[in-house]
């Protein structure tokens, strides 16, 4: 299971873009067939783009913000973001006598996908560690190929607690199953500082 986060932002720009010039072309018809002035006349675009030559230096600028804005467009709707999901090994329940129909909801039997989000995944780091001795607080966030932990204390000296956080969310990350496990950096910031 790897879900990919949806490319709005992009999708929205472009809509909006063409939903603005598609409604002051209308306008602009509209007004026309009324016999009224038009936002922008229809003869005026022809007539100024008349005498510009395709040499000029306008053209060309507009020409490479134009391909520059429909290349990133494009490499945006083309390359995978990071997942919201990292997904864990899954291994199908041995049958036990009877037919595949008959594995219990918690088996694990039909499972083909499962996952972690990202977001719950760093709760669970940032909870974990806040369960390790000496610990007063702690941050998590999981990146696209590592988890950044950073637990607060109010010990002077920062250096066993930060190995004994970091074995811990070792082990935790490990029960988890994660088909790729993200490097895990642990810090630990202190209150007070050492005498």
């Amino acid at each position: 299971m790897t879900r990919r986060p949806r490319r709005t932002l992009p999708a929205f720009l472009v809509a909006l873009v063409l939903l603005a010039l598609g409604a002051l072309a209308a306008t602009s018809a509209i007004q026309t067939l009324l016999g009224r002035t038009p936002v922008v006349s229809l003869d005026a675009v022809p007539s100024a783009l008349a005498g510009v030559a395709w040499e000029s230096s306008i053209v060309l600028i507009v020409a490479g913000v134009a391909a520059l804005v429909g290349l990133v467009l494009l490499l945006a709707a083309i390359l995978p973001g990071p997942s919201h999901v990292l997904p864990v090994t899954t291994t199908p329940a041995p049958a036990t006598g009877g037919d595949a129909g008959d594995w219990g909801p918690w088996s694990g039997g039909g499972v083909e996908a499962a996952g972690w989000h990202r977001n719950d995944l760093g709760q669970r780091l940032r909870r974990r560690a806040q369960t390790v001795e000496g610990v007063s607080g702690a941050t998590a966030k999981v990146r696209r190929r590592s988890v950044k932990v950073v637990a607060r204390t109010h010990r002077a000296t920062t250096g066993e607690l930060r190995e004994a956080v970091e074995s811990a969310l070792s082990t935790d990350l490990d029960t988890l199953g994660l088909t790729r496990p993200p490097r895990l950096r642990v810090s630990v910031s202190s209150t007070r500082k050492e005498r």
